[in-house]
């Protein structure tokens, strides 16, 4: 199955005493680019998620809008961070207990000291919400470009039954064309009263119908053909080779509308060369 390089997913977890959203967006690119959002104050997390899109997309300008927030019901973020608040207590009294200062520490005395502080946020503790919420994303976005790669396909597959119906119109036309071509020559030389030995006529026939052959063309563009349809079956990041095809199509079809000048062979050409066309507009989008 081919994917498209178009589509959107979101995701949304909790855990560890958080609540991450992902969001994801995708567009056609050459290559894979990814821009993360919303991660300017925590750019620890930044690598861990593009190695997870690198995994799952292959080509595509990947944006990516994370944000997360802490639960304020969750167990030991109540603000502050027990340990260290703990910590300095101890370290508050001892100093009391050493200098024979008759109070005991207050709460005025723990800020002072620095004793509440806000906890500190750590990949540990971040990262499986971050993980959860953003493999959710890349799957919904995964299903999203597969359900447009059908599509593109089934355009694809349409469009090259195009350019195989003209191949073999054409080549359908060739014997006609050839023995139109002798007669014309052969009229002209009699036309002109010339004198002209047998084999040498045949071996001038030959050679001027040599020139308007376009067997190897044809050949050569029902190869591209059956290729694309290979690759069409085989599915996965294709873009690239379905792009290259493309281009050899384009080629063929062209050589062939300027060596043959039929009027059934140009109807057919330009008809093949629209279908390339078109394909290669539906190619910019595969993955």
């Amino acid at each position: 199955m081919i994917r498209s390089m178009t589509g959107f997913g979101h995701g949304a977890a909790t855990a560890g005493g958080w609540h991450a959203e992902a969001t994801l967006r995708s567009v056609n690119h050459r290559f894979l680019s990814i821009r993360i959002r919303s991660l300017a104050d925590r750019p620890w997390l930044q690598s861990q998620i593009e190695e997870k899109v690198r995994g799952v997309l292959h080509r595509g300008d990947v944006g990516v809008w994370l944000t997360v927030t802490e639960e304020t019901d969750s167990e030991g973020r109540a603000g502050f961070d027990r340990g260290v608040a703990a910590r300095a207590y101890r370290a508050l009294e001892g100093l009391r207990a050493e200098f024979g200062i008759p109070d005991p520490a207050t709460l005025a005395d723990l800020i002072r000291a620095g004793g509440l502080q806000t906890p500190q946020e750590d990949e540990e503790t971040l990262w499986p919400a971050v993980r959860a919420a953003l493999e959710q994303g890349l799957a919904a976005l995964a299903r999203t470009r597969e359900t447009e790669g059908k599509m593109l396909e089934t355009e694809m597959s349409r469009l090259l039954v195009v350019l195989e119906e003209g191949s073999v119109g054409a080549e359908r036309r060739l014997p006609e064309i050839q023995e139109e071509l002798r007669s014309k020559l052969r009229a002209r030389i009699e036309e002109l009263d010339l004198r002209v030995d047998p084999e040498r006529l045949e071996a001038e026939v030959i050679l001027y119908v040599d020139r308007f052959d376009v067997q190897e063309e044809l050949v050569r563009l029902r190869g591209h053909i059956a290729r694309a349809r290979d690759v069409l079956s085989r599915g996965g990041p294709v873009g690239k080779e379905l792009d290259f095809l493309s281009q050899e199509l384009l080629r063929e079809a062209n050589t062939l509308g300027s060596k043959v000048r039929d009027g059934e062979v140009v109807g057919f050409t330009v008809d093949m060369k629209v279908a390339i066309e078109q394909l290669r507009e539906q190619v910019q989008n595969v993955e």
